[in-house]
């Protein structure tokens, strides 16, 4: 196949173009040119455009997919749909489980109402992500009809994972000594290996399947997971801290403490389901693979506690940890 991929020069894009490419499919990024990881590779074609500035660069070939990885906002999205339209078989969009109105629902399904943008002209993403994703799945499906197909991932993790989302914890496993973790209620985690999205994104396109399909990723006991991210555990000690004594303190769900959250108002996307994927052939690799993945991607980065975009500053950590002590003893 001809593959187009908008974006693919980090992350989930890095990965869908060496998966494609593997399978000895013709690839071609279209992006800016801006980030640090560029994707030029060996026997794949690299277009510098910005498409919300020209998408003409992309009129005058031909593809049989694209794979969308980087689009946010509708009307952005429409515009790119309409450009490759005629020259694209099918058109894969990169989506997310957060598009869900109510996300304190339990087992949610793909049919799931969305949410919905109260101003379709919005520029800023924050906390209109979710509605963001929902409508740019509408447009799509609009120009592409049943040739298009939209992916609904949970948490992408793994090597070249810059958001620090994940990769806190394997990293902080290899650091050991005393590691800080919230005493969850409900220990339950959920996130998907970038190299399991991938390939099975690659065997949809092969496929010529449509539709949406959520792939949220295996279920994990959080305590569990943070036990195998530890590499000497003679030299580590998990300090289980209550929930209420870290929302007390003001220390950030999510991306101060990734994988925690202790709303309700979020937890149902822990237990979304992902049977529709699996029976189209979705697998997960095992989890101490991509912790060990990761934390060997991650330790080569030699990141200062500055650098890091996610997880506790070592100095905060040892902070709160001492004051929890000393509550413990009164």
């Amino acid at each position: 196949m001809k593959v187009l991929i908008i974006g693919g020069t980090r992350f989930l894009g890095k990965h869908l173009a060496d998966s494609f490419k593997s399978n000895s499919h013709e690839v071609t990024l279209f992006h800016r040119g801006n980030t640090a990881e560029k994707g030029s590779q060996e026997n794949i074609q690299e277009i510098i455009g910005d498409r919300d500035e020209d998408l003409s660069l992309l009129q005058k070939r031909t593809w049989d997919v694209v794979v969308d990885t980087c689009g946010y906002f509708p009307k952005q999205v429409r515009k790119t749909a309409e450009a490759l339209h005629k020259n694209t078989k099918s058109y894969i969009f990169i989506s997310s489980v957060s598009v869900y109105e109510d996300q304190s629902v339990r087992y949610l399904t793909e049919e799931a109402k969305t949410a919905a943008l109260a101003n379709p002209d919005i520029t800023e993403i924050g906390e209109n992500y979710g509605a963001l994703k929902a409508a740019c799945e509408q447009e799509v499906i609009k120009v592409f009809q049943n040739q298009a197909l939209v992916i609904r991932p949970g948490l992408i993790v793994g090597p070249n994972d810059y958001t620090d989302r994940f990769t806190y914890w394997p990293d902080r496993g290899v650091q050991g000594g005393e590691i800080l973790i919230p005493d969850m209620k409900d220990p339950t985690v959920r996130f998907i290996d970038v190299r399991d999205l991938a390939n099975w994104i690659v065997l949809m396109a092969e496929n010529e399947e449509s539709g949406t399909f959520q792939a949220v990723g295996g279920r994990y006991n959080f305590n569990e997971f943070v036990k195998k991210c530890i590499t000497d555990h003679a030299k580590s000690r998990i300090v289980p801290v209550f929930e209420s004594y870290l929302l007390k303190e003001k220390v950030g769900e999510w991306m101060e403490i990734p994988l925690w959250i202790a709303s309700d108002e979020y937890r149902g996307l822990d237990y979304a389901d992902d049977s529709k994927a699996i029976n189209k052939g979705l697998i997960f690799r095992p989890v101490e693979e991509t912790i060990q993945d990761t934390a060997k991607w991650s330790q080569a980065r030699n990141l200062k506690p500055d650098e890091w975009r996610a997880g506790l500053h070592p100095d905060k950590e040892k902070q709160l940890l001492q004051k929890w002590k000393d509550q413990v003893k009164e």
